[in-house]
């Protein structure tokens, strides 16, 4: 493929208007092109754009703005003459009609693009889940087995088995008990456990068989008295925690074989529903997450039983959806229902806690947000029914959206990496 300006021109005329329908716009622009140096900058790509727009009308600027991303985002997953020459042609249609139709196959194209400086694919979706027909509340990948598992608005949560490419997944289980929606799920980091937590105004523990393709109840968690709506398992040690609508979180400390729970502290201090927790992955903190508006981070004492809140982040206009910490770096990311995800850089101690980003880009609340195990990547799940993937820059402190995950007619409620293979998991498995 060559970048000479006349010959792309020449493609993308034969794209767009001699077969548009025929799907070679994408063979098209999904070309090596992309792999080629690119010696546009992002000031001279708006430039261009810009100058173009204010040549034929406003509106078309308006409208690529929203249904691509701005000319930064552009600058920085595309690559070659021909990302400049989309645009040029895009903003030239008069009639809205046909400028919408070119604007919906070029943000698939576009959609196509290798993440910068990343060897991860964009992603694809591979499987679906067939055997629910109810929405997927939460989901999660095993830490270490071809397993992940699901919670329901059909008051279920169901063990799914990964096939060896993880191109499939099979339903092997379906675990009944509860008797409302299981709003979130958890596998325990080391021992066969998984926690789900519902409605129903409990939390339950089920032991996994010796190749997790059932499950038993163990034990059953009372304490909140109102609806449970995140679970999650201490990395290291004998401890669950709780976010519910009774506006509390709760510490658990777990027996051996967890078929006794007692529940140790009780972390007060939020005045709305606390709808996520998470323990740092090395630290002694744990994240809150409330429809207060606000996240808190609390320090654990030596035992884990008790938790003492060190600082209270604001910056959201409405509630906070989703916490979680970076594997390895100082920060914190959060979703809210302001539509927006943002992304905090904590000093040693998590005494004093900074904005560093905020990522904007979905259209609806922002439902679940997860970091990427080991590559520079967050994960957002929105009500607007996609999920974005964000590439984080070298000390983590801004994020690009380089990638939409659009094939969903659902409100994309939770979102998770696999552990060690390059899949994301919405409420559809890609790769």
């Amino acid at each position: 493929m060559t970048e000479n300006p006349e010959v792309l021109e020449k493609l993308l005329t034969k794209a767009l208007v001699e077969r548009p329908r025929s799907g070679f716009i994408a063979e098209v622009l999904a070309h090596p092109v992309y792999l080629l140096a690119s010696r546009i900058n992002a000031k001279y790509l708006e430039a261009v754009v810009r100058r173009s727009a204010v040549s034929t009308r406003g509106s078309n600027w308006a409208a690529l703005l929203m249904t691509i991303g701005c000319p930064q985002r552009l600058a920085v997953v595309c690559r070659g003459h021909l990302s400049v020459l989309l645009v040029h042609r895009l903003i030239c249609f008069r009639r809205k009609c046909v400028m919408m139709h070119y604007l919906n196959h070029a943000t698939a194209v576009l959609s196509r693009m290798h993440f910068v400086g990343s060897n991860v694919r964009v992603p694809v979706c591979v499987s679906m889940w067939r055997d629910y027909t109810s929405l997927v509340l939460s989901v999660a990948f095993h830490p270490s087995a071809p397993y992940l598992a699901t919670g329901s608005i059909d008051n279920t949560a169901k063990l799914w088995r990964l096939n060896a490419d993880c191109s499939a997944v099979t339903c092997v289980s379906t675990l009944q008990g509860h008797s409302n929606w299981v709003c979130s799920v958890a596998f325990h980091p080391s021992a066969p456990y998984l926690a789900t937590g519902s409605y129903d105004e409990t939390t339950k523990l089920w032991r996994l068989n010796e190749d997790c393709s059932a499950a038993t109840c163990v034990s059953t968690l009372l304490g909140h008295g109102c609806l449970v709506l995140s679970v999650a398992f201490h990395p290291s040690a004998p401890y669950l925690a709780t976010g519910s609508s009774d506006n509390t979180a709760n510490l658990w400390r777990l027996n051996e074989d967890c078929s006794a729970t007692t529940c140790v502290s009780m972390l007060q201090g939020h005045s709305d529903w606390v709808r996520s927790v998470a323990f740092h992955p090395s630290a002694p903190y744990l994240a809150t997450g409330s429809l207060d508006n606000t996240a808190k981070l609390w320090m654990l004492n030596a035992d884990c039983s008790a938790a003492t809140c060190v600082s209270t982040l604001r910056g959201h206009s409405n509630g906070v959806s989703s916490v979680a910490f970076h594997p390895s770096a100082p920060y914190l990311a959060t979703g809210s229902r302001d539509n927006t995800a943002k992304l905090w850089r904590l000093n040693e101690d998590c005494s004093a806690v900074t904005c560093v980003s905020t990522l904007q880009g979905h259209r609806n609340w922002i439902n679940s947000v997860a970091f990427h195990p080991s590559a520079p990547y967050l994960a957002t799940g929105s009500g607007d029914n996609t999920a974005k993937l964000w590439w984080l820059n070298e000390d983590c402190s801004a994020a690009t959206c380089v990638y939409t995950l659009q094939k969903t007619r659902t409100n994309v409620s939770s979102v998770a990496f696999h552990p060690s293979e390059p899949y994301v998991l919405t409420n559809k498995l890609w790769r």
